[in-house]
């Protein structure tokens, strides 16, 4: 199958997927993204994080345990991203943090990182913890890509840290944790994915996750492979589904709505049930009735919502 062909067949395919991705109506989200840090130690090429305009910051942890109290009451089995938009092998009472969570009753935490401060003693913690799932992002199979692609990163040392942590979860983790390593498909990468397929989960047994690059709502770069101008818009995965709480306990739009420049509200003034079926069921309403035009003016020119459709392999 030529690469061409290959293209055409996912867009078919992600179609059908994301039409059962949309879920019925609920009164509480079934993903929350918690932004416990907004640092970062790499400046990737894809990513808006190096032009971000809010502040960046650490959350407080009354905050998050509030966050997590109310999601251990209304929803313990939601799928729980324990950063928003930051790299949290920076923060140093990540596993307190994590622990705290699972002690509450959550059973889907989740770790999204570049993975390049992994380290042995810090991740067996993670593990202990409790973490369920640590998805890396790689991007690329050649160094000299990667280089370019995730900016002051190493990818031998990244490749160790993520293979020792699947060593040890082979040697003491329990069956609901895991380890997922990510490429988000770009013109600069499109030509090592199968490479990088077969060293992972060939060759290692690590599920990789596939997935379009996301522009940031058009803020960043140019836009991805894989984001189409002529197919049916249909409603945001990720609008559908997530909540997504800054580290001051702002609710932003989605999960590209970096600067929380359409605020939703404040998880400290509300709870996060009160903004989901507030201001933000009336944006879902809008995305699943398709009234494209009373969406905010960020969303109706976003086609990130076609990112919805990632594939595990």
């Amino acid at each position: 199958m030529t690469e061409q062909e290959r293209l055409i067949n996912y867009d078919e395919e992600a179609q059908e997927i994301i039409k059962g991705r949309v879920p019925e109506e609920t009164d509480f989200p079934g993903v929350i993204l918690i932004d416990n840090i907004s640092l970062c130690n790499l400046k990737c090429s894809m990513c808006f994080h190096k032009n971000m305009k809010r502040k960046p910051g650490i959350m407080k942890m009354d905050l998050y345990k509030r966050i997590i109290d109310e999601i251990a009451e209304n929803k313990p089995d939601a799928q729980i991203w324990i950063t928003f938009f930051g790299e949290g092998l920076m923060l140093k009472d990540l596993p307190e943090r994590v622990k705290y969570a699972r002690d509450k009753g959550l059973t889907n935490i989740i770790l999204n990182s570049n993975g390049n401060l992994a380290r042995p003693d810090f991740s067996k913690r993670l593990i202990e913890a409790g973490l369920n799932g640590f998805y890396v992002g790689i991007d690329a199979f050649k160094p000299e890509t990667y280089e370019q692609i995730r900016v002051g990163g190493n990818l031998e040392k990244v490749t160790k840290g993520v293979l020792e942590y699947k060593k040890m979860l082979d040697e003491f983790g329990k069956p609901d944790q895991n380890v997922v390593v990510q490429f988000v498909e770009m013109d600069i990468n499109a030509a090592e994915l199968q490479d990088f397929i077969n060293f992972w989960h060939g060759k290692h047994g690590i599920k990789c996750k596939v997935r379009p690059m996301v522009s940031w709502a058009g803020k960043a770069g140019k836009q991805a492979t894989n984001l189409k101008d002529d197919v049916d818009r249909l409603p945001c995965y990720w609008a559908m589904n997530t909540i997504n709480i800054t580290d001051k306990g702002d609710v932003a739009l989605c999960s590209v709505d970096l600067d929380c420049a359409s605020p939703m509200g404040n998880v400290l003034e509300s709870s996060i049930k009160e903004v989901w079926n507030t201001t933000l069921r009336e944006f879902r309403d809008n995305q699943r009735n398709g009234n494209w035009d009373k969406i905010p003016p960020m969303c109706q020119a976003c086609k990130d919502w076609q990112s919805g459709y990632a594939k595990y392999m």
